[in-house]
């Protein structure tokens, strides 16, 4: 019941961060550092950036309500490739002021999904 409600919470979370992506990108864009060099640009955001939030969120909202492993996984998939991402520019690029939050908050939902997915089905 904790699982469900923590994996929905994050549906609803991540669901509307993605939406954002699409329908106030100037704000979000800024609150990741990020810039478009022009309309496609902007384009790239809304598909990439928002893509990958909608995603999180549908995968989260699916394993809330159907307590379903698989899309559990898949949410996790998703949070532990960015984590890996951001290790990757850590070890290239170096350690950057603001790094660690983010990196928290994947490392939680990773936490939370492999959690919840251990109680439900693996289907």
């Amino acid at each position: 019941m904790i699982a469900r409600g923590l994996v929905g919470l994050m549906a609803l979370f991540f669901f509307a961060m993605g939406a954002l992506f699409w329908v106030s990108l100037d704000t979000q864009a800024a609150q990741f550092q990020i810039q478009a060099a022009g309309a496609l640009g902007n384009a790239s955001i809304r598909a990439d950036f928002g893509s990958f939030f909608l995603s999180v969120g549908l995968f989260c909202g699916y394993a809330a309500w159907k307590q379903h492993g698989g899309a559990a996984l898949a949410a996790a998939t998703l949070f532990g490739l960015a984590l890996l991402g951001r290790l990757v520019t850590i070890a290239l690029e170096g350690a950057v002021p603001g790094a660690v939050e983010p990196m928290v908050v994947e490392a939680i939902s990773v936490a939370i999904l492999l959690w919840a997915r251990s109680g439900w089905a693996k289907a």
